[in-house]
């Protein structure tokens, strides 16, 4: 009998959130600085399938508005929080940031886990910050290159940045890289291998070059 198009999207995810939980212990510490705050709303831009931002609601009394252009990881986040009957404290957009266009100074903590990569972290930190209220917290997660720049456009632009710390390449192994390639190596349902093909260039590329997969956290307060 042939595997579900939905039950393969459920198993591939089940992998990857696996692995990604394995790098949660990172963004514990970068929020470890962030005191409890009543009634938190959080922004999570880029949310994938909700392995942080699920992480963060448990950590926080917190509503968290993510938002993501993959229409499979939001199938997959939404799946979750009906699971763990958590609709209250999810709103899930499957669409672009500019298409939610959420409100200024609006959120007490943004979360942006790679999203600056993707977009440019200029661009990104800049449009992201005016959703931040003062005194609220951003947290990044970004490629290591071009930290020092980063860290004077954060300065410049009324932030002051209470903890920073990187993950180098053999973290990434240890953690994900590595966990990817267990975990894939044992499968043998051909369709479901196909949905990792990305996942298995990306170990690739690390073997080509780990210095690459270097990154940073930024624990930011908005002045």
């Amino acid at each position: 009998m042939l595997v579900s198009e939905q039950k393969l999207e459920t198993q591939y995810f089940r992998v990857r959130d696996k692995c990604r939980k394995q790098l949660l212990p990172y963004l514990d510490n970068a929020i470890s600085l962030i005191p409890q705050i009543k009634d938190c709303k959080v922004l999570d831009v880029g949310c994938g399938s909700g392995v942080p931002s699920l992480f963060i609601v448990e950590k926080f009394d917190s509503h968290v508005t993510a938002i993501d252009i993959d229409r499979r990881s939001i199938n997959e986040f939404q799946r979750k929080v009906k699971e763990l009957n958590y609709q209250e404290k999810f709103t899930i957009h499957n669409s672009s940031l500019n298409d939610v266009n959420p409100k200024i100074n609006y959120f007490d903590i943004i979360l942006a886990e790679g999203f600056l990569n993707v977009i440019g972290f200029e661009k990104g930190f800049i449009n992201l910050l005016k959703h931040l209220k003062p005194n609220g917290y951003f947290i990044i997660h970004d490629d290591y290159q071009g930290n020092d720049e980063k860290t004077k456009l954060i300065g410049n632009n009324n932030c002051e940045i209470l903890d920073s710390f990187s993950l180098d390449e053999n973290i990434w192994w240890d953690k994900y890289c590595s966990c990817l390639e267990n975990n894939i190596s044992k499968i043998e349902n051909s369709d479901l291998l196909e949905l990792f093909k990305s996942d298995i260039k990306e170990v690739e590329m690390y073997k080509e070059d780990p210095t690459q997969f270097r990154s940073r956290y930024y624990t930011i307060r908005k002045k």
